[in-house]
């Protein structure tokens, strides 16, 4: 399964491409300065993955950027309040932004 994410997580990453700075939802910034959080922001990506990937119409979900800072991105296949409402507007000192990709399929090996 492992794999298939990091798959998922690399395509999603060169089919949105730089994902026009991750501003579709306003992220807070938690950060002050000379803070520094305890874990990367891959650590806390791969700590919540799954969980998120267990919501219906979650798809993936990437490391991007917003307002010049590093944010979480939670891709989903439907643009409802339901999916939304279920994902933290912020994780651990970062900014998680909800971005609405379509659902999200493997290539067909040739």
């Amino acid at each position: 399964m492992r794999p298939l994410r990091v798959a998922l997580t690399i395509g999603i990453l060169s089919a949105v491409g730089s994902i026009a700075g991750c501003m579709q939802h306003s992220a807070v910034d938690l950060e002050k300065p000379g803070h520094m959080p305890e874990k990367t922001i891959e650590e806390i990506q791969e700590e919540h993955t799954d969980a998120w990937m267990a919501i219906p119409g979650v798809v993936g979900t990437a490391i991007g950027e917003s307002h010049g800072k590093p944010c979480i991105l939670v891709f989903t296949a439907s643009n409802t309040e339901q999916v939304r409402k279920r994902i933290p507007a912020t994780v651990e000192g970062y900014p998680v932004v909800v971005q609405y990709t379509g659902e999200i399929r493997a290539l067909e090996k040739p």
